[in-house]
């Protein structure tokens, strides 16, 4: 799933708390921040990216940072095969 906007991304960390089974609680003290923090993270409001990873952590995920700009060879490749 690709995350586009921090709306987007809260969703997405609220749905894998509840997946795991953890409070809102459970999980701060797993991630060794406060309950505000999960809280804001799962607003879309503005939390450090050291916080974040350590949340994506505790849940057992990683982030992926993906180039999503049109590769002008590969779009040429599929051209070229379609002719």
């Amino acid at each position: 799933m690709l995350l586009y906007n921090p709306s987007v991304f809260a969703d997405r960390l609220r749905e894998l708390r509840r997946g795991k089974g953890y409070s809102q609680l459970q999980l701060a003290h797993r991630a060794k921040c406060s309950r505000k923090t999960i809280i804001d993270l799962e607003a879309g409001e503005n939390v450090s990216m050291y916080t974040v990873f350590r949340v994506l952590s505790a849940l057992g995920m990683a982030l992926e940072v993906v180039d999503n700009r049109i590769d002008l060879k590969s779009l040429a490749d599929l051209v070229e095969h379609d002719e």
